[in-house]
């Protein structure tokens, strides 16, 4: 198990030259050590956290009259360069009453809430027992006391069973210990204040360093504004105009003015991360001194990929905790720019887990980016990124922040059903009766909910997708929560004293149950609650229909949240979604010359599921041909899907559309390096035309930036709308329920934004010449017009006659 902790970033909390730390930081930061393990210890839950505190005040109660509770105890430095202000609460402080001696000393009791069997403990653990001295240390040189008992009591959270293991030090013995420990701090607090004072000396310095594009100024300046003021504002900009350097910037000149906080840019996709990276060489160059960190996926960094994060399987997991204090340090003294390559030699280096050291090296950062899950998702999340200092200096600055909404009902839904208890059943029964009986008891309540037919059961039998299906809605689950509780408790005392199983089955169960166990630990009003399939194939969903106040929750712990995109339309709805029903929006026309683009709609096709066919097929054929006759070079034409993009690809092979240009389709299984491949065809110069055929809200329509000749023309087929499943129609239901418009949040919506997202792939500079094709008649009803950006307010409506005649204008002018 390892013996340390991963919030190394809450180790400094530094203002007006004064450094403040706890205790319990301190020692866990410097005295860690050990093996990674993935799965020891029980879930924190809500139960959990209230349990612990109830079983600490149960202790502090039972001892004799002498015993103080809860005691705060400080202790301050004179630092070079700063001042030091180390705090602690210590659990209790009496008096120990030796039974070897015939002298009473004073104790400092430090109490610790377990899961593990207290029998198999043979002494204290390392980390509880060094923070135990700490507080000893300090109250021996403010009483002045010769010797003190210093005493570790762990309670067992299920039977309420203590142990208890006393040492008794001199204080002469805790001095030494705990100089030795102040001087070890003091080697990075030093270089810490020494980095931020350079930091801040370099942002004072800092310019703006372009000439401002027209919209760019305005966007700057809102985002200054928004950021000294701290507030959380959604900013809606059209592609072109420069967002990133114009947020970047003045978050920098934020956390500059010395109020200390970090920077954290999220994003969706490695390609806008990597446009962040780019500012920042940018801004080096032009002497800003900074340490940013870029979070890789664990997929994306891992050497062993199909290992688990378990010394018996990885060398790197092996004794990391041993290593990575002496690898951090070196990193922090040697380099600014804490990218992936970064962190990759250093993890080779000095043989530490590289996703662990990511996210070492982003605690110490004063920019981080990474995807959106790193702040957000509860598991992740628990990496300690965020600033505990109530509302910090934190500012978030959330690209493409249209994607939030789907991306965040993902990571706060859950799923877990009678198949993946089985799992867990088979594996554990003869190997724990304890987890067995707790495990077996959590099928028999998800039975009892399969066969729950009552008022508090809705089924759907008018629904035309969810009628058959056999899905029902749980107006509450409540008699679950106790025996998942129960059986997660003795998971966790099961693996507080062994390893993860190998089989991997097991292990994906397991993380199934944890994750479920925690979305319903925090469920609140967001949610919808439902099952499917009967017998042991009924599974129970958490659907978070409505993210929002799991969302502003993370939010409201920053300084100021910037949400941006080029598509925030409505912006009701991303209120609604994200948690800023009071936020404020902004928007920034766009800059470039309507003349330069010319927008059509095609009145003779659809993409109707009931009219997909041969006949709207060609169409789109014939369309692609007049298209390249008219003008050659690059185009995209987005499809719905993977099936339509097949059958127009194969039916444009067979036409003169394949003389005039090559066909390049996108395929659903690319890696990293075809997409790289796909992306280098449209940089080629002096080839034949090139129509590339991409699906609607895949990885090419958006994030990516083809400019000038590299990307002159855009077609989309159809409206963007997601096809009809059983997860779109809860979120409907959910928002229908409550007097909103439950089709558009479900499918309007998010579908509009994908074809406003691929139209966004052209024109991106102010002397880019494009076209915007849209191929579904249903552009033309009032509902999806409504939706349209200010600037898409004049179009051309054409047909197969008019289409040619329309293009040759637009071409010639």
């Amino acid at each position: 198990m390892a013996a340390g902790s991963r919030e190394a970033g809450a180790l400094f909390d530094y203002k007006n030259g004064v450094i403040r730390t706890s205790v319990r930081r301190l020692v866990e930061f410097l005295l860690r050590s050990g093996d990674i393990c993935v799965g020891g210890g029980s879930l924190p839950s809500r139960k959990a956290m209230l349990e612990g505190a109830r079983l600490h005040r149960k202790i502090q109660e039972s001892q004799p009259p002498d015993y103080r509770s809860e005691v705060p105890l400080t202790a301050e430095w004179e630092k070079d360069g700063y001042r030091l202000v180390l705090e602690g609460r210590a659990d209790g402080i009496g008096i120990y009453r030796n039974p070897d001696g015939d002298k009473n000393i004073p104790m400092i009791d430090e109490i610790k809430c377990v899961s593990r069997s207290l029998e198999k403990m043979e002494e204290a653990e390392t980390l509880h027992m060094a923070q135990a001295k700490c507080y000893a240390a300090v109250y021996c040189m403010q009483e002045n006391i010769p010797a003190i008992a210093v005493q570790i009591t762990y309670c067992h959270r299920e039977t309420e069973d203590i142990r208890r293991f006393v040492t008794i030090f001199s204080a002469d013995e805790l001095e030494s210990w705990f100089q030795d420990l102040i001087r070890a701090y003091d080697r990075w607090a030093a270089r810490y204040v020494k980095d931020l004072r350079l930091r801040d000396e370099s942002i004072e310095k800092l310019t703006f360093p372009f000439s401002y594009r027209p919209g760019q100024k305005k966007l700057t300046a809102i985002a200054y504004q928004s950021a000294k003021a701290g507030d959380h504002v959604f900013l809606q900009a059209p592609t072109g105009v420069g967002k990133t350097i114009s947020t970047i910037y003045p978050a920098l000149k934020e956390i500059g003015t010395g109020k200390g906080g970090r920077i954290f840019y999220l994003t969706a996709r490695t390609t806008t991360g990597t446009v962040a990276e780019d500012t920042l060489a940018l801004l080096r160059d032009r002497e800003l001194f900074l340490h940013s960190a870029t979070i890789s996926s664990k997929e994306k960094i891992c050497p062993f990929p199909d290992s688990l994060c378990d010394p018996r399987e990885c060398q790197l997991a092996d004794g990391h905790y041993d290593r990575i204090n002496e690898c951090l340090f070196a990193l922090l003294s040697e380099r600014r720019d804490f990218s992936r390559e970064t962190i990759l030699d250093y993890s080779r280096l000095y043989r530490v887990c590289p996703y662990e050291l990511a996210f070492e090296a982003a605690a110490w950062s004063d920019f981080v980016i990474c995807d959106y899950n790193y702040l957000f998702d509860p598991h992740v999340s628990r990496k300690g990124l965020l600033s505990d200092q109530g509302s910090a200096a934190d500012l978030i600055l959330t690209d493409e922040a249209h994607n939030l909404p789907d991306r965040a009902r993902e990571m706060y839904s859950a799923v877990f059903g009678r198949q993946l208890l089985k799992i867990l059943r088979l594996y554990f029964r003869p190997r724990s009766a304890s987890v067995y009986r707790r495990l077996v008891r959590a099928d028999k309540e998800m039975r009892e909910l399969d066969a729950r037919d009552d008022e508090s059961v809705e089924t759907f039998e008018s629904n035309r997708i969810l009628s058959g299906s056999g899905i029902r809605v749980y107006n509450q689950i409540d008699s679950l929560y106790r025996p998942l509780f129960s059986a997660v408790e003795a998971l966790g005392d099961y693996l507080g004293d062994h390893d993860l199983p190998e089989e991997s089955e097991v292990v994906d169960a397991y993380f199934a149950l944890s994750h479920f166990f925690m979305i319903l630990d925090s469920l609140d009003e967001g949610y919808l609650i439902y099952g499917s399939g009967k017998g042991m194939d009924f599974s129970l969903t958490l659907l978070c229909a409505d993210p929002s106040s799991r969302l502003a929750e993370v939010a409201e712990r920053c300084h100021a949240n910037i949400l941006f995109s080029a598509t925030l339309y409505p912006v009701r709805y991303y209120r609604d979604l994200i948690g800023g029903g009071e936020w404020d929006a902004y928007s920034v026309p766009s800059p470039f010359d309507e003349n330069n683009r010319l927008l059509m709609i095609a009145s003779d096709v659809t993409s109707r599921y009931s009219m997909r066919g041969p006949d709207q097929y060609m169409r789109m054929v014939r369309y692609l041909e007049k298209t390249v006759e008219a003008r050659a070079g690059h185009y995209m034409i987005f499809f719905p899907s993977y099936e339509m993009l097949q059958e127009v690809y194969r039916l444009c092979e067979d036409s003169t559309l394949s003389l005039m240009a090559d066909l390049l389709p996108q395929s659903p299984d690319m890696r990293q390096e075809d997409r790289e491949a796909f992306l280098s065809h449209f940089h080629e110069e002096g080839r034949k035309s090139l129509v590339g055929f991409c699906v609607l809200g895949s990885i090419f329509s958006e994030g990516i930036d083809l400019t000038g000749s590299r990307l002159i023309g855009v077609l989309i087929v159809g409206t963007g709308i997601p096809g009809l499943g059983v997860e779109k129609e809860m979120v409907r239901l959910y928002f229908d329920k409550r007097g909103q418009r439950g089709y558009d949040y479900a499918y309007r919506y998010p579908g509009m934004n994908k074809v406003l997202q691929a139209a966004g792939r052209v024109i991106r500079t102010v002397t880019d010449r494009g076209i915007i094709l849209l191929m579904d008649d249903r552009f033309l009803e009032p509902d999806n017009q409504m939706l349209f950006p200010g600037d898409w307010k004049r179009y051309y409506q054409v047909d197969l006659d008019r289409y040619s005649r329309v293009l040759e204008d637009f071409w010639q002018a």
